[in-house]
């Protein structure tokens, strides 16, 4: 009789395990199904953080694009300005500098006669290569090249 009392006891305590391990992985499942609620919620947070910073960023973004596109056209005004002062102020010299001319030969006797720097110089900007320079004012090459060369630096 004793051994039949503890052979139910023994089954009992086996149950009694079984269902304490069931209750226990159903407790588990629970939190985890609560952490995953929860995962989700501070994701779903996160998220509209983003998207409310992504819609920050665009708005700056184009207020930036309007700024930049108005102080290109305010930019492209200068230079275009700058640039018809520049016209007009080399218009002005050159007429100047006709007038000059037409007074100076005007006047008797007077002749001007330029000297070998400024006729290599003005031979270069027309065109001439170094070697029709040299023959055109009976000079040497090297020389000639040097001059120009010490004026392109300058």
């Amino acid at each position: 009789m004793v051994s039949f009392l503890l052979i139910i006891s023994f089954l009992l305590h086996i149950i009694t395990l079984f269902a304490v391990f069931q209750l226990f992985k159903q407790l588990q499942t629970k939190k985890q199904s609560n952490n995953a609620q929860e995962v989700m919620e501070v994701l779903q947070i996160y998220l509209d953080e983003i998207k409310q910073e992504n819609n920050e960023l665009k708005s700056l973004l184009k207020q930036e694009k309007v700024s930049t596109e108005e102080k290109k056209a305010h930019n492209k005004q200068t230079i275009q300005d700058i640039a018809e002062k520049k016209q007009n102020r080399e218009k002005a010299a050159k007429t100047e500098l006709s007038e000059l001319d037409d007074l100076v030969n005007q006047l008797p006797g007077y002749q001007v006669d330029a000297s070998l720097e400024s006729r290599v110089l003005q031979l270069h900007s027309k065109g001439k290569s170094i070697e029709e320079i040299a023959k055109a004012l009976d000079c040497g090459k090297t020389e000639a090249e040097l001059i120009i060369k010490l004026y392109q630096k300058a």
